[in-house]
């Protein structure tokens, strides 16, 4: 009988390791395969990101070490809190914000009830160079947006219609994240460069998208990509961010993969899907390439 329950746990064992090798392998094929679809940085120019911020990268093993945010039993959903006075197509517009991230992260994203914006006292606003008002990013992410964090967030973010400032010496932030607090804020302000309608609506939703997946991916302990074109790339204008793509590269997409442990392929086909259904044709593009190098093997 010993020897019946050894042969028993030697083979149990030799399965585990053979389905983990398996699942290493079709990863690993994964990002072999649409690392091809990678675009290498050009050298910095005046006004980009990488030329006014010396960046050190991450590699895939640093982010390991790094001890990044997982999802568990108690802490398991991303929360979005809109923050101020939204019209119906601005809240429009957060709804299929929440839809994309649900899809991008593959965890349960929810939107809140919304906060009017004079939960902010008025040591943390301030008027901008333009005369619009201005709410200060920390205090929005770790009073306003902390104390409406469920028991089961793994992560949450504010989203406002104003302006924001992260400190004094600073013009404005399009977002702010915390690595150490999961709590993150966005602005559409300068997104939507005044009144949003439906001719801005699509280049207006891109670049919330964008900013949006940006901040989380912080949250979940990505740092800003230097190696290829990715949506985690820092950015310092609307110009640089138009320029820049809503996919994460291979090396940032094994490192969320690594950490959330999610269905590679799966979550392909669903970002594919909905930038059909929303006509954002340009990232279409590079998804779609992704897919014909995934099943060109």
């Amino acid at each position: 009988m010993k020897g019946f329950v050894k042969k028993i746990i030697i083979c149990l064992f030799v399965f585990l390791m053979f389905s983990c090798a398996c699942n290493c392998d079709q990863n690993c094929s994964y990002f072999a395969a649409v690392a091809k679809n990678d675009i290498p940085l050009s050298k910095p120019k005046p006004g980009d990101w990488l030329y006014a911020h010396v960046e050190t990268g991450q590699s895939i093993e640093d982010f390991k070490k790094s001890n990044p945010l997982k999802p568990n039993q108690s802490a398991h959903t991303i929360y979005l809190v809109p923050i101020g006075n939204f019209n119906d197509l601005q809240l429009k517009q957060i709804e299929i914000t929440r839809q994309f991230i649900e899809i991008f992260f593959q965890l349960k994203t929810i939107g809140l009830s919304g906060l009017n914006d004079n939960v902010v006292p008025a040591e943390a606003m301030r008027t901008g160079a333009e005369n619009q008002v201005q709410l200060q990013a920390t205090h929005l992410r770790d009073s306003v947006v902390a104390n409406k964090k469920p028991k089961d967030a793994l992560a949450i973010m504010g989203i406002t219609e104003k302006d924001l400032f992260p400190k004094q010496s600073w013009n404005f932030v399009f977002g702010l994240a915390s690595y150490e607090k999961a709590l993150a804020v966005s602005s559409v302000y300068r997104l939507q460069r005044g009144s949003l309608t439906r001719e801005n609506f699509n280049l207006s939703l891109i670049r919330l998208l964008k900013i949006s997946t940006h901040e989380i991916g912080h949250m979940f302990g990505l740092k800003h990509c230097i190696v290829a074109a990715c949506v985690m790339n820092g950015s310092n204008s609307l110009s640089e961010i138009d320029n820049s793509i809503l996919r994460l590269c291979s090396k940032c997409q094994h490192k969320l993969s690594w950490s959330l442990d999610y269905d590679n392929e799966r979550r392909l086909t669903a970002l594919i899907t909905f930038l059909k259904q929303y006509s954002l044709e340009k990232d279409l593009v590079m998804l779609n390439h992704d897919y014909s190098l995934l099943n060109s093997h």
